[in-house]
């Protein structure tokens, strides 16, 4: 009977220092906790990596859904695409004499451009999910993060979504005569403020393109503008919908979902 409690006591030793060691690992995944991990048994790697891949699918076309409609853009304060900062003294001045609606034609043409452009990009964004690894759908899955899957998509393909984009972006630009409209308001601003003897207020607004003449900088610099702020609003979607998906079971609208984040309930 004794060689038997030694050895039980040896065994329960030996357990408790291997949840030492999953303990340690948990650390290195992002702050997971040991029954998170322990939880993951119930599921395959296989699950867990289809898992992240349908959270993304399911955030971008509620993504797209949301944003590339009318008013997507131009009537959600959360993603809306306002004036550039540096052009907003430009804004304020012509607001200030009455000259608002030139600003507001300006913005709504970047958003408008906007919701145009994001349905084209589907494509693009279901291209970029399908090297994710085992490794990092596990550390994902796991983590106490809500907006995990979202930052990982963000970071791995961020950059090369932004270069695929930006063309899109830039056609649909055209369409709105976005660079048409800053160009109006600023000759506007010219012609009512900056005939004031105010220059130092314009150059801070033409700072935004290089202190140069709109037509020679503009088209180029609105557009990559217009398309960071059109990929941010589009990753705050996909962030939204993730955080619904980890915390409210009616959004797991695939089984895989259903079954893998029910096990961190």
């Amino acid at each position: 009977m004794k060689k038997i409690a030694i050895l039980a006591a040896f065994a329960l030793l030996a357990q408790a220092g291997w949840m030492d060691a999953i303990g340690d690992m948990a650390k290195q995944y992002g702050n997971v906790s040991v029954q998170k991990i322990s939880s993951s048994n119930s599921i395959s790697s296989t699950e867990e990596t289809s898992a992240v891949k349908d959270a993304l699918k399911v955030g971008i076309d509620a993504a797209i859904k949301m944003l590339g409609k009318k008013d997507g853009f131009y009537k959600n304060p959360l993603v809306r695409i306002p004036v550039p900062d540096n052009v907003k003294p430009v804004a304020s001045a012509l607001r200030k004499v009455g000259m608002g609606s030139y600003v507001d034609k300006f913005e709504l043409s970047m958003n408008r451009a906007a919701e145009e452009a994001i349905p084209e990009t589907s494509a693009i964004l279901y291209d970029t999910i399908k090297g994710l690894s085992i490794e990092d759908a596990k550390r994902l899955i796991f983590s106490n993060r809500d907006d995990a899957i979202t930052e990982y998509f963000k970071q791995k393909t961020g950059k090369r979504l932004l270069a695929k984009i930006t063309p899109i972006i830039k056609k649909h630009m055209e369409n709105e005569q976005v660079t048409h409209y800053y160009q109006v308001m600023m000759h506007y601003y010219n012609k009512s403020v900056g005939a004031l003897g105010n220059s130092a207020l314009l150059n801070t607004a033409l700072g935004a393109f290089g202190k140069s003449a709109p037509k020679k900088v503009t088209e180029k610099d609105l557009t990559s503008y217009v398309a960071n702020r059109a990929l941010d609003g589009l990753f705050a979607m996909i962030e939204k919908r993730e955080k619904a998906i980890r915390h409210n079971p009616a959004y797991r609208t695939t089984r895989t979902l259903r079954d893998v984040f029910a096990t961190l309930q």
